[in-house]
């Protein structure tokens, strides 16, 4: 679920022994055509017991916004479109869109 720049994602173990999991947020700025596929952007380390599921939330901080900005040549925070990817690796396919205006 994304909300503001918060992402609650539900973590399960539905194996039958205790492990952990690294989820990792991805994220891509959909106007630009020219930047990476998408860009990691924050991730945790969960553990959980067999059968056990927990929410993690991430806080996304103004940096995970940040895009080049080919008119000032520096990397700068942008306003517009963003999708972000989840899942425990960058082949992540789980997605969520979200509106970013400069100011929040």
């Amino acid at each position: 679920m994304c909300k503001g720049r918060t992402l609650k994602v539900k973590v399960s173990n539905t194996g039958l022994r205790g492990g952990a999991e690294t989820v990792q947020v991805y994220i891509k700025r959909n106007a630009d055509s020219d930047g990476p596929v998408k860009s990691l952007c924050d991730f945790q380390k969960v553990s959980l017991k067999a059968g056990e599921s927990k929410e993690v939330t991430f806080t996304l901080q103004d940096n995970a916004f940040e895009c080049w900005d080919p008119l000032t040549n520096t990397m700068r925070v942008m306003s517009g479109r963003y999708t972000l990817y989840v899942g425990n690796s960058s082949a992540a396919k789980a997605s969520c869109q979200m509106l970013w205006r400069e100011g929040l």
